[in-house]
């Protein structure tokens, strides 16, 4: 049986369960953290550092979230059957 998924859905609904919450936060601290690192050591102005390094932060760690619900959340995230 194969089942479509409501790709809309999966990437613009917030996190709901306190599980994706912690997730989020902690990939969002982590990523953080590896694309800052080697910023400090630049000439670069910190607002432009943090701002330079939370971009791609954001965005792996929601596209973390997406494939979380793309695998374990399949039933809630799936498009319903005419």
């Amino acid at each position: 049986m194969k089942v479509k998924m409501d790709i809309a859905k999966i990437f613009l609904t917030p996190p709901s369960t306190m599980f994706e919450r912690i997730s989020l936060f902690l990939m969002l601290v982590v990523t953080f953290m590896v694309f800052f690192g080697p910023l400090r050591f630049s000439t670069m102005e910190p607002i432009e550092a943090v701002f330079t390094a939370a971009i791609p932060a954001m965005s792996i760690s929601w596209s973390w979230i997406v494939l979380l619900r793309s695998i374990f959340r399949k039933k809630d995230f799936s498009k319903k059957a005419n």
